[in-house]
């Protein structure tokens, strides 16, 4: 076997690898999406099962038991909205692997999903920081509202990353467009 094609080999193992890693990250998002989304309903539904595990005075904090249940429902929609944006990315993200995969890296389409990508990437980690600090704002109980950490160092240089790729194809989608015009 050459090593042209041990090559091919390992890299459309490597590029299964990654979509499968990919359905897995997106599938986590999904669960999330499901459990806040199911969590609504039950919070207005059984206002017991949110308020038995609060102290009075974090209660009294948000005014009253109702406005905590709004602020609480807030919470998760800004969640919800946080993971629908990473489904869209993981789309994007796919679609990128698979047209490398298939040897067709520079793309008009590739470049338009790395900038898409880098916008969505600044708007996660945008939503990231407000819900950090929604969930400092509503106290320590609500600590694990902060999914996303808020500001992150690595999702900032992320998103740097991210357009400074959608610019490296863009060129590069321009010289193959010129060699394939010389051809």
């Amino acid at each position: 076997m050459s090593s042209r094609t041990r090559r091919a080999v390992r890299s459309r193992g490597l590029f299964q690898l990654t979509r499968t890693a990919i359905a897995a990250v997106a599938a986590l998002c999904w669960l999330g999406v499901v459990a806040a989304l199911c969590a609504m309903p039950l919070v207005w539904s059984q206002p017991g099962w949110l308020l038995g595990t609060l102290e009075p005075a974090v209660i009294a904090a948000h005014g009253d038991a109702r406005h905590l249940l709004l602020q609480f429902t807030a919470g998760l929609v800004a969640i919800v909205a946080l993971l629908g944006l990473g489904l869209v990315f993981l789309r994007h993200l796919l679609r990128f692997v698979r047209a490398v995969g298939e040897r067709q890296p520079f793309t008009a389409g590739n470049v338009q999903r790395l900038r898409r990508m880098a916008w969505l990437m600044l708007a996660m980690e945008t939503l990231s920081i407000l819900i950090g600090l929604y969930a400092d704002w509503m106290g320590p109980p609500f600590g694990w509202m902060e999914v996303g950490g808020g500001m992150s160092i690595t999702g900032l240089i992320s998103v740097l990353m991210l357009f400074v790729m959608a610019h490296v194809f863009a060129a590069g989608t321009a010289m193959r467009e010129d060699l394939d015009g010389v051809v």
